[in-house]
């Protein structure tokens, strides 16, 4: 089963959990039987070590996750999860099919890819959800991402440069994710409110103008794919869009079979990306 439910587990933990040290039952009833997930995700984020694990599970409350817990009942994030990846494998098949992990963390990344045993895997922390529409958007989004490390692993670290890489790659699972989902308005693809996407439209020459001229560092990319930057004037998470824009401009301007020479193992998705017309789509105000 590619769908891993392990919030269930963390469940059965919050229902049986003692008003004593809750750590001994949260080690038996949900770290050591999903302990080659939680550790690599863990290690991916440099979140904790072995000591500020038991520390932060004395920190549990069982009302913190009383939401969640509703909002379970009424959808599963299961189905939505394989659902989804039955739709990416229409698109662009991967065997094996990645892994998709529902999990609950401390503080986790709503969607990540993480490395299990040397195989990228989809990593979904449910903890910060207000309501799960996204969750299909996400398990496409991180597809593409597992497809990414899953072909191009042996390209050099360096060779494309660090923000080139960065706005390629997030800018292929922008557009996958549209190919998945076009009925889904653009800004949901881009994790963007309508009003971000109308300032990134009306900025767009300034903002792909900024990213050119750094392509070959990594300094812009906390910026531009995380909480931005309010002195210089941007908001944050822009980088999907100027991803987006970028790659679609030389997808366009090279085509499927060249720059496939680039980025092996993609020709036919990128052809079906040209072919789909989705370099066009949502241009329209929405």
């Amino acid at each position: 089963m590619a769908v891993k439910p392990l919030y269930l587990d963390f469940f059965k933990f919050l229902d049986r959990m003692p008003e004593e040290d809750p750590w001994p039952l949260y080690r038996d009833l949900y770290l050591k039987p999903h302990e080659r997930f939680l550790l690599a995700y863990w290690g991916r984020y440099d979140h904790f070590d072995g000591d500020q694990i038991p520390q932060r599970v004395k920190q549990i409350k069982k009302e913190d996750y009383g939401q969640l817990r509703a909002m379970v009942q009424t959808q599963n994030p299961g189905v939505l999860a394989e659902d989804a990846l039955q739709r990416c494998q229409k698109v662009f098949s991967l065997q094996p099919e990645p892994e998709t992990y529902l999990f609950v963390g401390f503080f986790s990344a709503d969607g990540a890819t993480v490395a299990i045993d040397g195989a990228p895997a989809i990593a979904l922390g449910l903890e910060r959800f207000k309501e799960f529409k996204d969750i299909p958007l996400l398990v496409a989004h991180e597809y593409c991402h597992c497809a990414q490390n899953m072909r191009l692993q042996n390209l050099p670290p360096k060779d494309p440069p660090p923000l080139f890489r960065k706005v390629m790659g997030e800018g292929l699972s922008v557009l996958f994710t549209q190919l998945v989902y076009p009925e889904i308005p653009l800004h949901r693809h881009l994790f963007l409110t309508p009003e971000r996407l109308g300032w990134c439209r009306e900025n767009e020459e300034t903002l792909l103008d900024l990213a050119a001229a750094d392509l070959a560092t990594e300094k812009l990319i906390p910026v531009l794919f995380g909480a931005g930057d309010p002195d210089a004037g941007l908001p944050p998470r822009v980088g999907y869009f100027i991803a987006r824009q970028m790659l679609g401009h030389c997808l366009f301007h090279h085509g499927a079979a060249q720059f496939g020479e680039t980025f092996p193992g993609f020709e036919d998705l990128f052809r079906k990306i040209l072919q789909g017309g989705i370099l066009t789509r949502g241009t329209e105000k929405e």
